[in-house]
């Protein structure tokens, strides 16, 4: 029973963040968009957005639902696309330029040593 109200909380969330997202830049993007929006999509959306946020079990951060519903869209695309916030972001640009701070260690097991 716990496992099924998660799951639909879940739902919920993905549709009130994508909600959330529609109504902050629905304007915006229409006036530089040259196909018209899945307008009633995104009113489903912000009107999920707006129920998860007043009536979920517990406070939700409308930042991360946001964040939560980018990433999947994302996702979503293909195994490849990956949705990075700033944070996220700086540190794969760390690891794959070669800049990073670290002691350098690589632990392994080699002869059923840990080396």
């Amino acid at each position: 029973m716990q496992a099924s109200k998660w799951k639909v909380a879940g739902f919920i969330a993905v549709g009130a963040v994508a909600g959330a997202l529609a109504t902050m830049q629905v304007q915006a993007v229409a006036q530089r968009s040259l196909a018209p929006l899945p307008l009633e999509e995104l009113q489903q959306l912000a009107a999920v957005f707006g129920i998860v946020k007043s009536d979920y079990v517990e406070p939700v951060d409308e930042k991360k639902l946001l964040t939560d519903a980018i990433s999947g869209m994302v996702s979503g695309l293909d195994p490849h696309s990956q949705y990075f916030d700033k944070k996220t972001f700086k540190e794969f640009r760390e690891g794959t330029s070669g800049k990073f701070v670290g002691v350098g260690i690589e632990i392994g097991m080699e002869d059923g040593l840990v080396r």
